[in-house]
């Protein structure tokens, strides 16, 4: 058995005579109650790792916690209500009044939204975009804090080197923050590279099933601890103990998913590769020398999210396109069983879009569990009717 099945899929319950749950408890709880007055103010001491009342944890939470710190190779593990949860109470909790944060390549646009939104109380931030890691060190700052970033990033998958990050970050006091979301914490280690903390969608792959909304941040218990104090406590993005429950079910059949996704992924890319009405393919897979170099360096497989360029930018086209998919669904988020698609024009966003570096038909796609050369069939039947029949 591997260190994955021992201690993440198995399950982690109390017996009770007879009983023995193969799924842990869910334990539907606001609050919990003392025999003793003195047994109530031990356990009020250290809420942290106490059960008192489920805003600060929860025994089933607990599990899920556990699970992800093992899985992750940290000391410890928060979860949260949502990703944005988590994103905003660690900023919340690292930063302070007179900071910089760096913000690297293309983000999740709600969290240079929240950093951006932190100037009200004289926080300052920089998104930029660069193309060699090293071309960040012309964007610090004394006052620099925190170096948030994505590898792959979002929409552009573009890595960078977490090494040269972290080393350069821990020589000037600076806290790195890695959105690990893309590749799983199966496919992508990089607490193991030097990186404080790291944070995880837990809606996308480790739900893996679309029904869920959570958060997670991982890294060593000191962080963690004052994450929870300030950023969880005080925000109050607290997941219930179902969707835990429901997260914990998503990681045990998370090496099944993830194995089919890396494997499906291949095949879907390089049949869209060889379509002439597609300009650009952005994935790690397709990527060029030097990105092959950081993928045998930092991932072990791929995520199967991916975005594409077409030919023009018509958008006339663009809505031909997404309406005539049959099975890949027009809708946000990733990492259930449906593919889907994401076109990054609104009608309303071109300033924004080309802030990001991104053209008007540029649309992401999420490969699901359906089997690959369906999708291929449906995303070409609909390429022939928007662009008309490939040369």
């Amino acid at each position: 058995m591997s260190r994955f099945d021992e201690d993440i899929c198995s399950a982690i319950s109390r017996a009770d005579g007879n009983y023995f749950p193969m799924s842990p408890d869910i334990t539907m709880t606001s609050s919990f109650h003392y025999e003793t007055y003195e047994e109530f103010l031990e356990v009020s001491l250290d809420e942290k790792n106490n059960y008192v009342y489920t805003r600060g944890t929860n025994p089933t939470t607990k599990i899920l916690e556990d699970k992800l710190a093992l899985l992750e190779g940290g000391e410890k593990c928060k979860v949260f209500a949502s990703g944005m949860g988590a994103i905003s109470a660690t900023l919340f909790t690292l930063l302070q009044a007179g900071d910089h944060i760096l913000m690297l390549n293309t983000i999740y646009g709600e969290a240079v939204a929240f950093a951006k939104y932190l100037e009200k109380f004289d926080i300052t931030v920089d998104r930029v975009d660069i193309d060699k890691t090293s071309d960040l060190v012309g964007h610090i700052k004394e006052n620099t804090k925190v170096i948030y970033f994505e590898s792959p990033s979002t929409q552009k998958f573009q890595l960078l080197d977490i090494e040269w990050i972290t080393n350069f970050a821990k020589k000037r006091g600076i806290k790195t923050v890695i959105d690990g979301t893309w590749s799983s914490p199966l496919f992508h280690k990089p607490l193991s590279h030097g990186v404080d903390i790291v944070i995880h969608s837990l809606s996308k792959y480790i739900g893996g099933h679309s029904d869920i909304v959570g958060g997670a941040v991982t890294g060593k218990k000191d962080l963690l601890d004052a994450i929870f104090e300030h950023g969880h406590q005080s925000l109050g993005a607290t997941i219930s103990p179902f969707n835990s429950w429901l997260a914990i079910r998503g990681l045990r059949t998370l090496p099944v998913r993830m194995n089919h996704l890396d494997q499906a992924i291949r095949i879907v890319l390089d049949a869209l590769s060889k379509d002439s009405r597609i300009n650009h393919i952005y994935h790690p897979y397709l990527s060029g020398v030097s990105q092959q170099e950081l993928i045998q360096k930092y991932l072990s497989g791929f995520g199967s999210l991916f975005s594409i360029d077409m030919i023009d930018d018509d958008f006339e086209k663009l809505i031909t396109f997404v309406n005539s998919l049959n099975i890949v669904s027009l809708g946000v988020s990733w990492g259930g069983f449906e593919s889907l698609v994401l076109p990054a024009y609104k009608g309303n966003n071109l300033e924004k879009l080309a802030e990001r570096g991104l053209k008007t038909s540029h649309m992401r796609i999420y490969l699901g569990m359906e089997n690959p050369q369906t999708i291929i069939s449906d995303i070409q039947q609909a390429l022939d009717i928007a662009y008309g029949k490939d040369n």
